[in-house]
């Protein structure tokens, strides 16, 4: 940038001198040419340096299918007996591979275990726990699933509507898949200016962000038949993301430790956004 300032300002004395501005002593054209040499230095510096803009993306909508059935069943018990079930590899914390031999550290392993490996873990008992909590706050009678469980492996059945008495449970919150990697994708930020108004700004490639969904089902014990099916999505700043422009790119404000300039959700991010998701979901049933 200097150089180039450098450059301008030779340009500029070499046309006051060959007018003869400086030697007649005009003070007016000096002026108007220190006018034009702030100019220009003024505009390169912009065009230089970066720029506080934010990145917004769209809301995607919840994906919620329910039969008529669940709304009977809302009506005469607004806030019935459920029961989350979750995967079966990592029912009650533990991993399929994992030993089941030692009880002793049965309850430290199961906290441990997690999804993923190396910074993209997370602790599936705490989401778990955020789900069921978030129930529970809702008026709901959550049943323990563990206890759920050893029912249903002592009884040797995957029909629910047999276990129906033996459980007192009415419905079944099941987890379906949990993706945390869906991209989002866009080619414009933008810049704020007075008074809130916003300018968009094209960016050279698309910039894409990492957000999540979860999918769950649920169940009417009684029946055995599948009432709802939900499909929550997380979409990355909604509100907006501070970033910094610079020569067409996006540069992260500030980054966390060991995440890729946030590309991957964090453990509290991910129990924020399944208890919202339960919210939905408990809104949409009634």
């Amino acid at each position: 940038m200097f150089s180039t300032i450098h450059t301008i300002t030779s340009l500029i004395h070499s046309y006051s001198v060959k007018n003869g501005v400086m030697r007649h002593g005009n003070s007016r054209n000096r002026c108007r040419l220190f006018c034009l040499l702030i100019g220009l230095v003024w505009i390169i510096s912009l065009s230089s340096c970066s720029r506080i803009v934010l990145l917004r993306y769209p809301q995607k909508p919840a994906e919620v299918h329910a039969s008529e059935s669940l709304t009977q069943i809302m009506l005469v018990n607004p806030t019935p007996k459920i029961v989350l079930r979750v995967p079966e590899s990592y029912r009650d914390g533990l991993p399929a591979s994992s030993s089941r031999s030692q009880p002793g550290s049965r309850s430290r392993v199961a906290y441990e275990s997690s999804f993923g490996t190396g910074s993209d873990m997370y602790a599936e008992k705490l989401l778990y726990n955020a789900i069921e909590k978030q129930l529970f706050q809702e008026g709901f009678t959550v049943r323990d699933r563990r206890l759920f469980n050893d029912v249903l492996d002592k009884t040797g059945s995957v029909d629910y509507s047999k276990v129906h008495g033996l459980t007192n449970t009415d419905l079944i919150l099941e987890w379906i898949n949990l993706d945390r990697q869906v991209n989002y994708d866009t080619n414009v930020c933008y810049r704020v200016l007075r008074k809130g108004r916003e300018k968009s700004i094209e960016l050279l490639e698309p910039f894409q962000r990492q957000g999540a969904s979860i999918e769950f089902k649920l169940i009417a014990v009684k029946t055995n038949e599948v009432v709802g099916t939900y499909k929550i999505h997380y979409t990355p700043c909604t509100e907006g993301c501070i970033y910094r422009y610079k020569n067409g790119q996006l540069i992260p404000v500030t980054t966390r430790t060991n995440v890729k300039s946030y590309e991957v959700m964090n453990q509290n991010e991910l129990e924020v956004f399944l208890t919202d998701a339960t919210k939905q979901i408990v809104q949409a049933m009634h």
